[in-house]
This record gives structure tokens, C-alpha cells and sequence, in this order.
């Protein structure tokens, strides 16, 4: 994504208040290493394999769209005083991996993106799709290399180094049996209703990995606006498969996929929770039920039987995701 004249002003603006630092009081001092995620998913995962011994903190709040984001002064601070930083790359960030790459000082920035082999990608239009969280298989290949990257904070022989490698095995088996149960449960959808209809393509990837037919209005990024042609189209895909409903997001305006549902006849379900995590009063505040909700949703409006995942693995819990500010 090309950035625009004044989002390179704002930058610029952002990170000259950075150079004021961010200095604390010496009760408030905090002498972990710091590392901030841009996306509520990462932030989470992060959380989770870094335990205490790392700082967290997001860039995003619960709810935002990382298509769409507009910049705090808060946000060059944050990566200015950080010794790492964590994003997904594949451009869901959008300008802000500018501000990421150039919020002052050196540190390493983690692309979770990286980590997935080439051929696992999506292509949509020309475009890699970013949205790599909906495969588990592929989030846990990302986790590895966060947890690795997480290591590196530390000495060798540091003891933080081998927690962090324990509770990257725990969460990491979580994680598989995720990817299991998320496959046996959409496994009870009837062939003839395995259709997945979303307000932005941001389900490619779900699709691929558990065999559902994934159709949107919008775009890989919200950014693309969606026509009156583009809804009569969906309008018509959804009487041609006979679709039990469509799903709003709880990131995306609703408009769209409420017009396909009155002008086709179906009933709207959701939020499905696409770009983001829920809020801690949600529940949804962790990838993890992120994907419990999103697949017990779909199985159960596509006329599946979705059952409630139960992980063997009991990990320390995280703090939840931006509650952590600089």
C-alpha cells in the first residue's frame, strides 16, 4: 500500500514527539524488555509466550481495523522505547509499518508474515492475502518464530530463554489441537451449505484450510469500497447456493451484508471476529476463543452441531490484549 502525502506528515509529526522520550518516574521503572505488537492477535500471542518476562503492549485496541488505522501520538512512544516489535506484514498494516520501521532507534522488527512458506500464501487480484491468522496451522508457524525472536532478548543461558521455549510448547500444542477441532467441527456442515458469505474477504484462508466456500463483498482490505453491483452480485450468490445466512464482522460496518440479507431473504448472524479481538467483557479476547466463537458460529448457522473446545493444555493465563499502554 503506497503511503499518501499527509500520512507521511503524520509520521513525521509522531515521531518528532517520540524524541521527548518516555521517561518514567523511578517507582514506575520497569526494567523487562519491551516489545510491542501491532494487531490484537499478535498482541495475544505475544502475551502468551512471553509470560512475565517481557513487557507487552499493542499498537491496536479491541475492535480496530488495521486496514483503517489513523495514528496516536501515543504509537511512536511506544515502538520508540520498545526493543522489539512484532507485526504481521503481507501490508495489513498499511502505513503504519512505516511509522514502525522509522519511529527512531534500532530495534528488530518481527514479521510474522516471514515465517510462512511462499507456497502456503494466498493470492487474491494480484495480492498476497494477509489474513494468515484464519489457517492455525499457519498462526502456530508464526508463534515459532515470535518465540524464537523472544528468546533473543535474553542471554544465553538466561533461564527467560527456556521459559519462553516452555510455554511456546504449550501454547503451540493448544494451537493443534485447535486446528483439530476446528476441522471436525465444521465437518458437520451438510456439503450442499458449506458456504461462508462475510462482509471482506478476510476468510481465504479459513476456507482453504477446513474446505468452505468463502465469498465477501468488500476486498482483502476494507480500504476497497464494495459497489451496488458488487452487493445485486452477492444478492444473487446467495440465492444461487441457497445460503442459510451471511455474517457481519466485528471490525467492518455492518451496511453491506445487512442490504444482501434483506434483499435475499437470509438471516444475519455474528459478529464473526475477523481483523480483531473482541473486548475483555466479550469474552473474546484471545485468539484462541477468537476462533472457538468464529468456528461454533459457523458451524451452527450453516446447520452443523459445533461443540465447545477443550484443550488439554492449561497455560499461565496472559494479560488481555491493550490493556498494556506505554
Amino acid at each position: 500500500m503506497r503511503m499518501k502525502p499527509w500520512m507521511w506528515i503524520a509520521m513525521t509529526l509522531l515521531v518528532a514527539v517520540a524524541s521527548v522520550g518516555c521517561k518514567r518516574a523511578p517507582d514506575e521503572v520497569d526494567e523487562r524488555p519491551m516489545v510491542v505488537a501491532t494487531t490484537t492477535m499478535l498482541e495475544d500471542m505475544t502475551r502468551h509466550l512471553a509470560g512475565d518476562d517481557v513487557k507487552v503492549s499493542g499498537l491496536l485496541s479491541p475492535g480496530a481495523d488495521p486496514h483503517l488505522y489513523q495514528p496516536r501520538p501515543g504509537d511512536a512512544r511506544q515502538i520508540a522505547a520498545s526493543d522489539m516489535v512484532v507485526m504481521n506484514g503481507l501490508l495489513l498494516e498499511g502505513w503504519m509499518e512505516g511509522l514502525v520501521r522509522h519511529a527512531g532507534g534500532e530495534r528488530p522488527v518481527i514479521v510474522v508474515g516471514d515465517a510462512i512458506p511462499r507456497e502456503r500464501l494466498m493470492e487474491v487480484d494480484g495480492a498476497v492475502d494477509p489474513h494468515i491468522w484464519f489457517d492455525v496451522s499457519l498462526w502456530r508457524e508464526g508463534a515459532q518464530h515470535v518465540s524464537k525472536a523472544l528468546q533473543q532478548l535474553f542471554d544465553e543461558g538466561d533461564a527467560r530463554r527456556n521459559a519462553i521455549a516452555e510455554r511456546h510448547a504449550h501454547y503451540d500444542k493448544t494451537l493443534a489441537e485447535l486446528d483439530e477441532w476446528t476441522r471436525a467441527q465444521l465437518a458437520t456442515v451438510p456439503q450442499g451449505q458449506r458456504v461462508l458469505i462475510t462482509s471482506h474477504d478476510a476468510f481465504g484462508y479459513f476456507g482453504r484450510a477446513y474446505n468452505l466456500d468463502v465469498e465477501a463483498i468488500q476486498g482483502l482490505s476494507t480500504e476497497q469500497e464494495a459497489s451496488q453491483r458488487d452487493v445485486i452480485n452477492m444478492v444473487e450468490l446467495v440465492r444461487k447456493r441457497n445460503a442459510p445466512a451471511v455474517f457481519i464482522e466485528s471490525s467492518v460496518s455492518p451496511g453491506l451484508i445487512e442490504q444482501v440479507a434483506r434483499e435475499s431473504g437470509v438471516r444475519v448472524s455474528g459478529p464473526l471476529y475477523s481483523d480483531s479481538l473482541g473486548t475483555v467483557e466479550s469474552g473474546v479476547n484471545t485468539y484462541i476463543k477468537m476462533v472457538e466463537t468464529n468456528v461454533q458460529l459457523i458451524t451452527g448457522q450453516l446447520g452443523g452441531s459445533p461443540q465447545a473446545f477443550e484443550s488439554s493444555v492449561v497455560p499461565d493465563a496472559p494479560e488481555s490484549a491493550g490493556e498494556t499502554d506505554v
